[in-house]
């Protein structure tokens, strides 16, 4: 499998989710090897996870100081249309959430035309099973010739959803890059003391209140389609391709993360 980039630049704007400050994000074409490298004013920093500076509420990477946050929508999309290289440059630290799921960032990747390069992608093909738990939560890699998630989820109002996939182009453009971010209103108030979605809204998340979903939603399951979502963008954090499946169970980004660096040290 060889390398891809894209071919021409592309930009969107919008509302970050939790600083609720307007954001440009610009996609540009990077040479073979480069990565997926985030630039904010004369800052570069990498899509490494060794970069990751934080997990709560989202994936934040951080260099000389500079965070770039809520990573995980954007490197999903790179990682379900198979780009491995790319520039993006943002006018924040936070890029716009967008509809709160990677859709719109398909879109505009899409438009920006997929290219492939020479070089050969990198992969990370799982070899003896890899396993981090915390309390009830648990997440578990196995070695498979694919990559393939299984996610199991139990939420207040809600209650439990299940979904097991296999991860390709197709099945993850129309299954899962639309299934946005959540949450419940009733931590609103909480979350923005702490500085957080200050720019969360019904265009940009599906809300749950104390009778279940407030916003219509775009899949019965969507929550467990979102939370596969946030795994392959964490995941993508490796910097290739992964040859795995990936079992989790009330799993988030902590675990993710801790997951992803088990895999880089077992190769």
């Amino acid at each position: 499998m060889r390398q891809k980039t894209i071919k021409e630049p592309e930009s969107l704007y919008g509302i970050a989710l939790h600083s609720g400050q307007n954001c440009k994000l610009s996609f540009l074409p990077a040479a073979e090897n480069t990565g997926i490298v985030f630039k904010v004013g004369e800052i570069t920093v990498p899509a490494q996870i060794g970069l990751v500076s934080s997990t709560i509420r989202g994936t934040t990477i951080e260099k000389d100081r500079q965070e770039v946050q809520l990573v995980e929508h954007i490197l999903a999309a790179c990682y379900g249309l198979g780009i491995d290289n790319l520039r993006i440059e943002l006018s924040a630290d936070e890029p716009p959430a967008a509809d709160g799921s990677a859709l719109p960032f398909v879109k505009v990747l899409k438009k920006a035309e997929v290219v492939e390069q020479d070089a050969e992608k990198k992969v990370f093909a799982v070899k003896n099973e890899l396993k981090v738990e915390s309390k009830e939560a648990s997440i578990i890699a196995l070695p498979y010739h694919g990559f393939k998630v299984s996610f199991m989820v139990d939420f207040p109002k809600i209650g439990e959803q299940f979904l097991e996939i296999e991860i390709k182009e197709n099945t993850f453009v129309k299954e899962l890059a639309p299934a946005r971010t959540f949450g419940y209103l009733s931590e609103v108030e909480a979350l923005k003391e702490q500085g957080l979605a200050k720019g969360a809204s019904l265009d940009n998340a599906l809300a749950i209140d104390e009778n279940g979903y407030v916003n219509e939603p775009r899949f019965e399951d969507e929550l467990v389609r979102h939370k596969i979502l946030d795994v392959i963008g964490d995941l993508a954090l490796l910097g290739g391709r992964i040859q795995a499946f990936i079992k989790c169970e009330k799993s988030g980004h902590a675990l993710n993360i801790a997951l992803a660096k088990k895999i880089a040290e077992s190769l």
